[in-house]
């Protein structure tokens, strides 16, 4: 889940410091041996002289003794950034160069090149969340849960989320090379990428005033057309609502309150979100937004809901406003910040982590949902939807 900041001071500060000193180290290698011994690194910051000491020695090493002479400055600087935030251990947290942050805020946007997948770390394994319907990925049978090991001929250990998903990507029409490892069985994929839209709200009237919404994310739209499914839904007698979440990945925190706040009664809470210091801010329901309610909500819910649909379904359950089918969901508890960097680079990091209404923290747990249904692999084959034919009977149940 992403929360996203024009500006970040206390980030922007610490790398814009790091930055500097680790430029007034390498202008000097370069310009005039002489002012190495004349800068003195900063004391007060979260580096010993000791530390700076360790990393003048290896960037001299590097720049009089590495093979390659025309490794630019900026490719340098860049490299130094990226290690400084990998060094977390979080795969979620990464530094953006300009052309990644345009990629990224790209497929935030709902349009981009690529296969149709959304990608995470799972047992601290990178990790498909999801599949969307009709994508290339869908259609080569790759599923939620199938594990990362290579990307063309790279393999992906010690790379980032956000660096694999840049690799998946690429112009429309070209070819990507997938090795996946699902259950110990190695898979093999060669995926042509097409320009993948996301559209991530469509509903129909199922039958009997029962309606379906398929969530598919969370975008600056979504909550937008959310509110005109359940608009058009109502008008036509829809009573009773089926609500899939199946396969949704998750996407923007202020987009899932809003779609929350349809739903979920006036100034209820959503989710708690609670800092590294403990301070939680508790996040609640639009009261200017329109409300729907329901004779019965069922949720569907899967191995593929994960992040942002972890806490709308969480807060439908917690505020005993819907019944959870499925199986359990993904575990993604934690918001991750964007903040954009000068000259068009961005820094995303892991910020905070999340709490249902209740209290409850999912991260690495999952949500479970009320009524435990589980597609046999026979179903699958066969186009079956055992989990959606249930939600029907719980509808229909006096």
């Amino acid at each position: 889940m992403v929360t996203m900041k024009n500006k970040d001071l206390k980030i922007r500060t610490i790398i814009a410091a790091f930055a500097l000193a680790v430029a007034c180290f390498y202008l000097g290698f370069i310009f005039s041996p002489g002012l190495k011994a004349a800068f003195s690194p900063p004391s007060n910051g979260p580096f010993t002289q000791d530390d700076w000491r360790l990393f003048s020695e290896t960037l001299n090493t590097v720049q009089q003794e590495y093979l390659e002479k025309d490794i630019s400055p900026s490719q340098m600087m860049k490299g130094i950034l990226k290690g400084l935030v990998n060094s977390l251990g979080d795969p979620y947290s990464q530094f953006l160069d300009s052309e990644s942050y345009k990629e990224w805020s790209s497929e935030i946007s709902g349009t981009y090149g690529g296969v149709g997948m959304e990608i995470g770390a799972k047992d601290s394994k990178p990790t498909v969340i999801s599949v969307f319907p009709g994508s290339p990925a869908e259609r080569a049978g790759i599923r939620s849960g199938d594990h990362f090991l290579k990307v063309d001929d790279s393999y992906v250990e010690g790379l980032s989320v956000s660096e694999i998903a840049s690799k998946v990507r690429g112009e429309p029409g070209s070819q990507v090379k997938l090795l996946l490892e699902r259950n110990g069985e190695l898979l093999e994929f060669t995926l042509t990428r097409e320009l993948i839209t996301i559209q991530t709200v469509s509903f129909r009237v199922v039958k009997d005033q029962i309606g379906y919404i398929q969530l598919l994310g969370f975008k600056e739209q979504t909550a937008m057309d959310f509110g005109d499914a359940l608009e058009q839904l109502t008008r036509h007698g829809v009573t009773r609502l089926i609500l899939d979440l199946r396969q949704n990945p998750g996407g923007l925190l202020s987009s899932v309150i809003d779609v929350a706040s349809y739903l979920v009664p006036a100034a209820q809470t959503v989710v708690i979100i609670e800092d590294r210091d403990g301070k939680q801010k508790y996040s609640r329901s639009d009261p200017f937004l329109p409300k729907y309610s329901f004779e019965k909500i069922v949720v569907l819910v899967d191995g593929g809901t994960a992040s942002a649909s972890e806490i709308l379904a969480g807060a439908l359950q917690d505020h005993k406003l819907a019944t959870l089918i499925g199986q359990t969901t993904f575990g993604k508890g934690i918001v991750q910040t964007v903040s954009p960097l000068s000259q068009g680079n961005a820094v995303i990091l892991t910020t905070s982590r999340y709490l249902t209404p209740s209290g409850r923290s999912i991260h690495k747990i999952g949500i479970t949902p009320d009524i435990e249904v589980v597609p046999s692999p026979s179903d699958i084959e066969q186009g079956k939807d055992p989990v959606f034919d249930k939600a029907l009977e719980v509808l229909t149940s006096d």
